[in-house]
């Protein structure tokens, strides 16, 4: 059997055209005849089959032969090559492999598992491997994690604004119920420098902004609010997201195997990524907010009216700065629909809280 291919010896990168026999029963595997048949002269290159280096076959890309100190035998002929295996080698994976690339079926499924698996990871797999490193963390790790109100204080936040009186008024009020969760170590801070805002912070610091405290019409709406914050302390929430998008980010690498490609492709898929886990969050402390209002006999329509005084707020404050927003209304006419916008969203929609309250109340028999 003859392959038809080219040699280069090693030295130089001139590709000289040869043939390459394959032997049988002989010690030597293959023959390679360098220059002119059967002109005299003619270089033979007589090697044992261990004494190849056999490229695997990647669909009927060329194949390379390496043998010598660096020389190479390249031919388009895969099915020789594979003949040349299956003679003096044994059973390739390469062949296998080859079988695999050309087999349709093969592929869908492979493809197929490939996504159910991707998925699966991004999650499942993240999520829970996100949480169950969080909760394994020192105190000292998660503040490092997922930065502490001395960094926000240099970039975000200005000192609160409000007077002493009120920030006392708020003290009071929230003291028993801070003293009931002290396992969790919240602090609370008032700040201004941003719109009405509240958040929690690994390191226990709950932060209500300036103009938040100014939009409650009643304490009880801070106190909803202040066990919505709680929940996210309670299920180390920033911690898990910091770990979640630093996994996504390696998951990538993996993938793809390029960092440089990194910064594009975890782009917008990182960004929805961390939304839907955002949203899921939310929703979790938002369940925890229910039920300590529900613990404490306060209201848990509280909980609903400062998310729509808080939609009503940032709907104002965007009409204000031109910026079109559109307004919720959680009435039976509300629209149902998802939009890019709810889609595009770390919390979820104001309709879908307010319809959480009403199912808490459903389902604990409150009037």
């Amino acid at each position: 059997m003859i392959i038809e291919g080219d040699y280069l010896d090693g030295v130089t990168s001139k590709r000289i055209p040869v043939r390459l026999e394959v032997i049988r029963h002989s010690e030597y595997a293959v023959r390679i005849l360098v220059g002119a048949y059967p002109a005299e002269g003619q270089q033979k290159i007589e090697l044992k089959y261990r004494a190849l280096k056999i490229e695997s076959r990647i669909g009927n890309t060329p194949r390379e032969i390496a043998f010598g100190d660096g020389q190479l035998f390249i031919t388009d002929d895969n099915e020789g090559v594979d003949a040349l295996i299956k003679m003096h080698g044994s059973a390739s994976s390469s062949s296998f492999i080859h079988k695999l690339e050309t087999n349709l079926p093969m592929i869908f499924i492979a493809v197929v598992t490939s996504g159910l698996m991707v998925w699966a990871t991004i999650f499942y797999g993240i999520p829970r491997s996100a949480e169950y490193i969080a909760y394994q963390l020192p105190s000292f790790a998660t503040e490092a994690l997922g930065g502490g109100l001395a960094v926000l204080d240099k970039t975000l936040f200005k000192p609160s604004e409000l007077d002493a009186a009120r920030q006392q008024e708020v003290r009071e009020l929230f003291a028993p119920y801070l003293a009931a969760h002290q396992g969790l170590k919240p602090k609370l801070v008032f700040r201004s420098g941003m719109m009405a805002n509240a958040l929690a912070l690994p390191g226990g610091e709950i932060v209500f902004t300036d103009d938040f405290v100014r939009l409650a019409e009643d304490d009880r709406e801070l106190l909803a609010v202040l066990f919505h914050e709680l929940g996210h302390l309670k299920y180390r929430h920033i911690t898990r997201r910091a770990l979640q998008d630093s996994m996504v980010t390696i998951m990538v690498i993996f993938i793809t195997g390029d960092i440089d490609t990194v910064g594009f492709l975890t782009g917008l898929p990182t960004l929805v990524l961390d939304l839907t886990y955002s949203r899921e969050f939310e929703k979790e402390a938002d369940d925890f907010a229910l039920e300590q209002l529900h613990r404490f006999d306060i209201p848990v329509d509280y909980f609903a009216t400062i998310m729509l005084r808080l939609e009503r707020y940032y709907v104002a404050q965007a009409s204000a700065e031109g910026v079109t927003a559109r307004k919720i209304e959680p009435q039976g006419g509300a629209d149902e629909s998802i939009s890019i916008g709810d889609f595009l969203s770390t919390h979820p929609a104001t309709e879908a809280r307010v319809k959480l309250v009403a199912e808490f109340k459903r389902s604990r028999g409150i009037e």
